[in-house]
């Protein structure tokens, strides 16, 4: 909070006429700096200063506060650019990491897995729907109507497998 007095020397600056220039130990007052620091940007062309080395007071705090503005806005954008930067290398990290994977053979890829999968659960169908046929030669007391029997029960047990297996994917 501005001190009462300092508020005071505003007014009177704001209302009344433009003070002839002050030195950089008044501006730095006026500022929160040192006089060095306001020498400083001085000379790097951030704030004026006339040719007898002293500051336009208006001038100079419009000119440091837009200064401060745009550094503020760099240095968002900056971080902004940081940031993206962090996430690229990140990406970049667990590409790589998948390739080293893949390459030492710890990765399959998803549709090799999958073919395998469709031929282990082919040849799962296949045996159990050959399975009355194998019953009826291994126990020959079983009846057409028992063989009709199990096929049907194996074909029922086939069919709910393939819709659980709809359900999940759905």
């Amino acid at each position: 909070m501005i001190p009462k007095t300092e508020m005071a020397e505003i007014d009177a600056l704001v209302g009344g006429p433009e003070p002839e220039g002050v030195t950089a130990g008044e501006l730095a007052e006026w500022l929160g700096l040192t006089a060095n620091r306001v020498s400083t940007l001085a000379r790097e062309g951030v704030i004026p200063r006339n040719a007898d080395k002293r500051f336009p007071l208006r001038a100079a705090i419009r000119a440091y506060c837009e200064n401060a503005r745009a550094g503020a806005t760099g240095r968002r954008a900056d971080a902004e650019l940081a940031a993206e930067k962090l996430r690229l290398a990140k990406e970049n990290a667990d590409k790589l990491a998948f390739q080293n994977a893949r390459a030492r053979g710890e990765l399959i890829a998803a549709a090799e897995v999958e073919r395998e999968w469709a031929g282990v659960l082919r040849d799962v169908r296949a045996a159990f729907l050959a399975l009355p046929s194998r019953a009826a030669g291994k126990l020959g007391h079983l009846t057409p109507h028992d063989l009709a029997a199990l096929d049907a029960e194996v074909r029922d047990v086939l069919i709910e497998l393939t819709k659980e297996e709809n359900r999940n994917d759905g």
